[in-house]
């Protein structure tokens, strides 16, 4: 091997292990514990669905210590969920459900499907609901709720 290809292989291990420790310090800057989500959120307002009635809708959500506790209400149905929050980048958050209790299910015939099917799914065991942020507030992607610090 000469001299100019031994060269050319250190400054491409070189590159190789500074972009592995940019790497690592873009993943550290970026982690969020699943502690610092710890607060309450929430949001209430009307939706209007496709027949023209409208529904008061609110949402509540505690994280703490890494557990979150959750409470949607859709006109006269009630879905309480709780579960684990997993931490992600970006200052995003999942939340992993573990329990789900739906209320009243019969009084949301007047429901559209749309909200219906977001109601059934966040109180599925299992299932993840990823939260993005928009502002101070967080979007939960799957079921198209929004929640905001108190």
């Amino acid at each position: 091997m000469s001299r100019v290809q031994r060269c050319r292989w250190f400054i491409g291990g070189a590159l190789l292990v500074v972009g592995a420790l940019l790497g690592l310090l873009l993943v550290c800057v970026n982690f969020k514990s699943s502690n610092e989500f710890n607060g309450r959120y929430s949001s209430s307002g009307a939706v209007i669905l496709r027949d023209g009635h409208s529904i008061e809708v609110s949402h509540t959500l505690l994280v703490k210590d890494g557990r979150f506790y959750a409470m949607t209400r859709q006109g006269q149905s009630i879905m309480e969920t709780s579960g684990i929050v997993e931490s992600a980048f970006l200052n995003r958050m999942r939340l992993r459900v573990e329990k789900g209790k739906a209320t009243d299910l019969d009084a949301s015939s007047n429901i559209d499907n749309d909200l219906l099917f977001n109601l059934m799914y966040g109180g599925e065991v299992d299932s993840v609901i990823n939260l993005r942020p928009i502002g101070k507030c967080y979007f939960a992607v799957e079921t198209r709720q929004l929640y905001c610090a108190d």
